[in-house]
Formats: C-alpha cells, sequence, structure tokens
C-alpha cells in the first residue's frame, strides 16, 4: 500500500470507530489496526521527507557550483 491509500484506510477505521456499534472488543482491536497503521505513515512521511531534503540540498549544491563558475 502507498502513502495515500493508507491514509484513506485509516480515515476509514475512524470513521468506523466514531459511527459504527462496535463492541468493546471490536473497537480496541481496531483501535490497535488503527495505531500500527498511523506509526506506519509516521515512518513513511519521515522516509519521504528525507528524501525530499537529500533532493532540495543536492539542488542548493549545484545552484552554488553554477554560481562559482
Amino acid at each position: 500500500m502507498n502513502y495515500r491509500e493508507k491514509s484513506e484506510k485509516l480515515e476509514k477505521m475512524v470513521e468506523q470507530m466514531e459511527n459504527d456499534d462496535l463492541t468493546l472488543e471490536e473497537m480496541v482491536a481496531l483501535y490497535e489496526k488503527s495505531t500500527a497503521l498511523y506509526k506506519e505513515l509516521e515512518k513513511d512521511l519521515s522516509s519521504l521527507e528525507q528524501k525530499v531534503r537529500i533532493l532540495t540540498d543536492g539542488m542548493e549544491k549545484k545552484e552554488e557550483d553554477d554560481e562559482s563558475i
């Protein structure tokens, strides 16, 4: 699953917890799954942010090199 799919799945899980008549056991199980999915999303986002930083730093370095010529 990509980031968008995970995010949409998490949103549906939250809606289900808010709107459905779940037993306490079902609610806890869904909460555990949603928490795990949230952690995956945080990890994915952190990884993507790092990639963007690397690309941005590379572009800034190239611009500095071009200016020094």
